[in-house]
């Protein structure tokens, strides 16, 4: 499953804020490779995590906040993402193995008293991660009801996102799917303008906006009429892509019958120039007996 740093940074963060924990922090769980990594803490940002932090990196060289260690490190861990059941124990058990005693009772000693439970996130009936949230006394059963709670919402959000990302990932390829038929059609009837996105077109230095109706030339202004701009659009849409005169025709002049290849060449000759104004490198050439293709 992906891993998004931000996400998890905000997770931690909400579930100190809405929660009766002092700081909470997200694990997440590699099934593949069986190990647990602690990806954010909510309290990153406060000068006794930054006091802690230095206290660890000066007793134990090469340590770093983000600890990743064995599913099975201990029995706490193992119930909590194998067996999938909450735990509520002291900070130091949580811990356990997972941090060496040493630095558990000299950098960590202020934590190792406070009281931890930890809830799994399951997606798909499979452990996602872990929520742990720590208070120096232990929460009572209403508090840890509005923990739960709180994992619940985390759970059904984590969820969405995963499948949100399942489904860009389908239309993306399904995009380009259609953007290759499209290409290899003779006579473009696959391709109605109002079937294209309207997402900002580009090429090297140029840009169009489908929603202004402008292009730009690095800083320079195109002053592109209608068929100006169609005609540029077809190329950004298929860059070093050979496209046929009938093929351009078809899709810029969708709307009109008779159109002769004279006019494709002057109007081609026309935003040439007004691509090329100041010296510009051509971008749109020529192919023999054929058509245009749009390339640095």
């Amino acid at each position: 499953m992906p891993r998004d740093l931000i996400t998890h940074n905000r997770i931690a963060r909400l579930a100190a804020d809405l929660t009766p924990a002092a700081f909470a922090c997200l694990a997440t769980f590699d099934s593949d490779s069986e190990e647990i990594t602690i990806t954010s803490v909510s309290g990153t940002s406060t000068q006794l995590f930054s006091q802690v932090n230095n206290s660890a990196r000066r007793s134990h060289s090469g340590w770093h906040p983000t600890i990743t260690t064995g599913s099975n490190v201990n029995p706490m861990i193992q119930t909590l993402f194998h067996g999938k059941k909450s735990i509520t124990a002291p900070v130091k058990d949580v811990m356990s193995g997972a941090i060496s005693p040493t630095l558990m009772n000299s950098s960590f000693a202020r934590f190792s008293e406070c009281w931890c439970i930890g809830i799994p996130i399951i997606i798909d009936d499979s452990t996602y991660a872990a929520l742990f949230f720590a208070s120096p006394d232990r929460l009572t059963k209403s508090q840890e009801e509005v923990c739960k709670a709180f994992t619940e919402q985390c759970t059904k959000s984590m969820s969405n996102l995963l499948k949100e990302r399942s489904l860009t990932e389908q239309i993306e390829k399904l995009t380009e799917q259609r953007r290759l038929v499209q290409i290899n059609d003779p006579l473009c009837l696959t391709q109605r303008r109002d079937a294209t996105t309207r997402t900002p077109r580009s090429f090297g230095d140029i840009r169009l906006s489908l929603d202004t109706q402008t292009g730009m030339r690095g800083e320079r202004k195109l002053n592109l009429t209608r068929r100006e701009f169609d005609l540029l659009d077809t190329f950004l849409q298929s860059p070093r892509t050979a496209l046929s005169r009938i093929q351009i025709i078809s899709r810029v002049w969708i709307e009109r019958n008779g159109i002769s290849s004279n006019v494709l060449s002057v109007t081609i000759k026309n935003l040439r120039e007004k691509l090329e104004a100041e010296g510009e490198p051509r971008v749109i050439h020529s192919l023999r007996a054929y058509g245009y293709v749009l390339k640095a």
